[in-house]
């Protein structure tokens, strides 16, 4: 288990610190095989998935801005000059409106070439020109329809994957409390966008009980 920590003082919250949600005011134990997060509070051990975490707070960040004005966008410094097959130019011009509001800037640049301009603010790390051909295969899978709710919630899902902390992914302790802050901001059910546990709880009581205590 990575602890990584030096200080015990680092493991506990300031008491006067009122806005501190309930993640953020965990104690930190440490990561579990670069893969989990372990906390506790008063009276339960957490085991945070972290890949399962970051990619929640992802997609309600992505969705927020989604519904509010459009996903952010973040200019390109090189923009990509990217050829596509017949197939994916109809596509690409049939939801070019559309992938706009998804922090897309593509014009067309003759041709079966579109320029990428811009991607997502948010995933402005992630491998730009494999992102705008993952969305466009999905596009794709999903016919000629116009874009539902559940079908702009599976290409937000998709986009999220796209730059989220893994699993076997050492982190630092100031990466570990951002993630715990973040989750305090969105709202989710303890499930990731594709269904799994975000977080499991062990209870004193259960925890005694293992050790036969009770």
């Amino acid at each position: 288990m990575n602890d990584g920590f030096d200080s015990p003082d680092l493991l506990s919250v300031d008491p006067l610190n009122k806005s501190v949600g309930y993640y953020a005011s965990l104690r930190v134990i440490g990561q579990f095989c670069d893969s989990y997060i372990l906390c506790q509070d008063e009276q339960n051990l957490l085991l945070i998935d972290q890949h399962a975490a970051h990619e929640r707070i992802g997609f309600e960040t992505l969705r927020g801005q989604y519904r509010d004005h459009g996903v952010e966008r973040q200019g390109l410094l090189f923009p990509l000059i990217l050829d596509f097959d017949h197939r994916e130019v109809a596509t690409l011009k049939e939801h070019q409106a559309e992938l706009q509001h998804f922090g897309f800037e593509l014009e067309c640049f003759g041709g079966n070439s579109f320029v990428l301009k811009g991607i997502p603010q948010m995933l402005g790390d992630a491998e730009a020109e494999k992102l705008i051909r993952d969305v466009v295969a999905e596009l794709i899978s999903f016919g000629s329809s116009s874009l539902v709710e559940e079908r702009i919630e599976q290409l937000l899902v998709l986009m999220a994957c796209h730059r989220v902390i893994r699993a076997n992914q050492q982190l630092s302790r100031s990466e570990i409390d951002y993630l715990l802050r973040d989750l305090d901001q969105v709202d989710f059910s303890g499930h990731c966008p594709h269904g799994r546990p975000v977080v499991q709880r062990l209870s004193l009581v259960e925890i005694e009980r293992m050790f036969k205590r009770t």
